[in-house]
């Protein structure tokens, strides 16, 4: 055993021997449970009142304390409270999630969001991102264009975030954690809605239409936004250099169009059919590199998945869906003008079967098969290699299973794994065990140990060919997936009104790529990245009094790394983060909400070290605050609500990511609604 492994296990016996004196009895008599009989004969736990249900930690339907993995549920009034403008800004409620605005300078000015830190590119692509079920992690650079999804805030139903890795559910990509955002069912969205917000650079107008026909649900929502991104100056420069004096170009208009229509076939069959339209003009760059004359995006997708409920509360389902994401541009570097176009395509199948293989156990197994083109010219032409500008074909394969059993009404075991093969790595199997022990009613531990693996995305199979090609390295090794063994220890318990969610893991990493530079080629090896990862998170939700949530999360570790080839991985995790969000229902008119966040100093991109400007590899510690006061009202007997919501309250200036990427000032709108 470890060094680590044997501090992680230390923390978690101390952590139990507390967890027992709460609850007021010794560690030899917690977990002993009661039975008792369900219709079918089996046995069911008696500790399972009033516990949220998660739909995406395993693809079995759970209770949230018997999910193999660490689960941080967003509803609906979270978002509202939020304030949030952007999708990616409600992920700083989620512990251990890192976002900074507008981040990336080159192919998308748009947010980074990423789970863990382990950021050295903007894009953030070691986290799978999914909308009811569809992956939307881009191929080009991996990690997702936020701004680029057909969806509005205000058509979710929920979010579940996945903390920790979890490719035994949801294969490769799915490396440090998942994103599912699940969208409101049409029969809870009918009738007409219109919504205007108005602000400091932003603008945005929604209609939607939800309408129902005997068995067929369906909704229409159609939106504009109009934003005007960072201030055009940096207000708090770290360098007089003209460069770094700069924001990024980040102005954008996006034009949404969204249809999901539901058919009850009859008792058994259910289809959903969903198509989403996303465009506009796009600005991106950064002065005296690479800029967009212009750019546009249009990406559009069609999805259909078909339910049959089976007998024993089993089901059968069939996922097809295609997607493509275009973007028009023209790009002035170096060399001039350049074409910027790009166009991603995706075919994706998949099928997938649960049902009981016998007493006190469920069974979900299935496989898909998925197939995508990439076509980007100037992203994949290398060095002199300009010739590279064919579609480049990559073809998924995927089997997966996870079996939970009942051992006992308090002992609940998942095992699982998932079998995958790719064009680029060949065949990786990823793993997962965990068992979760009501200890007592209200008062759950989870241990679990996983295997997970990130495929490199087209930009860096393309370098891999480049460096390996004649007259380059010749002799160096085919890049091969990224791997992470993670282990984990939780707690789940309740406390009155109090929830908390409690968490201790460790991530051995191997085999990171690195493809930026000739150091890694001439090291020999691509996959030369190692670090480890240990930490915290803890996440508490307390119903103070009926008209007053408080929702508070903390976390913190650190990574220590080689730090190979140029990249700095060692404390690219935060030292400590801090989200807060205090709601309160002053009557039946009026709410208001606060939401507060706090992230520790930060080494994300070695890129940015430049002592003589007197910038280091570390972004300093920051603070933010968000409010909102909420009135509703009637018009002409139908509901209406108006919203004031001010971002950054504080107006304080400070660096997300980057030194040139500033975050903007404070950010008042008003906005209001009407149903119809």
């Amino acid at each position: 055993m470890s060094v680590e492994t044997k501090k992680l296990f230390k923390a978690s016996t101390a952590f139990l021997a507390v967890l027992a004196a709460l609850s007021g009895t010794g560690l030899s008599e917690l977990g002993l449970g009661l039975a008792m009989a369900n219709p079918a004969g089996g046995e069911e736990s008696i500790f399972l009142d009033d516990v949220p249900v998660v739909l995406s930690a395993s693809r079995l339907s759970q209770p949230i304390n018997e999910a193999p993995v660490a689960v941080t549920i967003i509803d609906r009034q979270m978002i509202k409270d939020s304030g949030a403008w952007d999708l990616s800004e409600i992920f700083r409620l989620v512990p251990g999630m890192y976002v900074a605005y507008h981040a990336d300078p080159y192919y998308s000015a748009d947010s980074t969001v990423a789970y863990h830190g382990m950021v050295t590119t903007t894009t953030s692509d070691r986290m799978q991102v999914l909308i009811d079920g569809r992956s939307v992690y881009a191929s080009l650079f991996g990690g997702v264009n936020w701004s680029d999804l057909p969806i509005v805030l205000d058509d979710i139903e929920r979010i579940e975030v996945i903390r920790g890795p979890d490719s035994a559910s949801y294969g490769a990509n799915s490396y440090s954690g998942v994103i599912n955002i699940i969208t409101r069912h049409p029969a809870e969205t009918q009738g007409t809605m219109i919504s205007m917000a108005f602000g400091n650079g932003r603008k945005e107008s929604i209609f939607r239409y939800g309408g129902k026909s005997g068995a067929l649900s369906y909704r229409l929502t159609a939106s504009i936004r109009e934003d005007k991104g960072e201030d055009d100056r940096i207000q708090r420069p770290t360098s007089a250099f003209t460069f770094w004096n700069l924001n990024k170009f980040d102005n954008k208009t996006i034009q949404n169009l969204n249809l999901r229509a539901d058919y009850q076939v009859n008792s058994a069959d259910t289809l959903e059919f969903q198509f989403g339209y996303n465009g506009g003009p796009r600005e991106v760059g950064e002065y005296n590199n690479v800029s967009a004359i212009s750019r546009r995006a249009e990406n559009h997708f069609e999805m259909l998945h078909w339910r049959r409920a089976l007998e024993g509360g089993g089901e059968l389902s069939v996922q097809a869906f295609h997607t493509v994401e275009r973007v028009y541009a023209r790009l002035k570097d170096s060399d001039g003008v350049s074409d910027g176009d790009a166009i991603l395509r995706r075919y994706d199948l998949e099928v997938q079967h649960t049902f009981s293989p016998f007493k006190n156990a469920r069974l979900v197994w299935g496989g898909s098969i998925r197939y995508d083109q990439t076509y980007a010219p100037y992203y994949l032409g290398v060095g002199d290699n300009q010739y590279l500008y064919g579609d480049f074909p990559y073809h998924l394969r995927r089997f997966f299973g996870n079996l939970e059993w009942r051992a006992r009404p308090d002992l609940v075991f998942n095992v699982g794994g998932m079998i995958e093969n790719n064009t680029y790595t060949g065949t990786d199997t990823t793993p997962r065990v965990a068992v979760n022990w009501h200890m007592q009613p209200g008062h759950t531990l989870r241990l679990s140990h996983s295997r997970a693996t990130r495929s490199p995305s087209v930009y860096e199979k393309t370098y891999d060919s480049y460096w390996r090609s004649a007259g380059f390295y010749p002799g160096l090794p085919e890049m091969q997936t990224e791997r992470v063994k993670s282990s984990e220890i939780g707690y789940i318990g309740k406390y009155g009104n109090l929830d908390v969610d409690f968490r201790l893991f460790y991530d051995d990493y191997s085999q990171l790529i690195d493809v930026r530079n000739k150091r890694s080629a001439a090291g020999g090896n691509l996959n030369a990245g190692t670090a480890i990862m240990r930490g915290y998170e803890l996440q508490l939700k307390a119903q103070l009094t009926d008209k007053t949530r408080l929702i508070y999360g903390l976390s913190g570790g650190g990574v220590k790394s080689d730090n190979v080839n140029g990249v700095v991985y060692s404390d690219s995790l935060p030292k400590y983060n801090h989200n807060l969000l205090l709601s309160h229902k002053i009557n039946e008119q009026w709410s208001t909400s606060l939401a507060a966040y706090q992230v520790a100093k930060t080494k994300f991109n070695s890129t940015d070290f430049n002592p003589r400007e007197n910038r280091a590899y570390f972004i300093d510690g920051n603070r933010r605050f968000d409010g909102r006061l909420n009135y509703q009202f009637k018009v002409g007997g139908k509901s209406a609500e108006c919203s004031l919501i001010a971002q950054n309250i504080a107006d304080a200036r400070y660096f997300e990511y980057r030194h040139d990427n500033e975050l903007p000032g404070r950010a008042l709108r008003l906005n209001f609604r009407l149903d119809l």
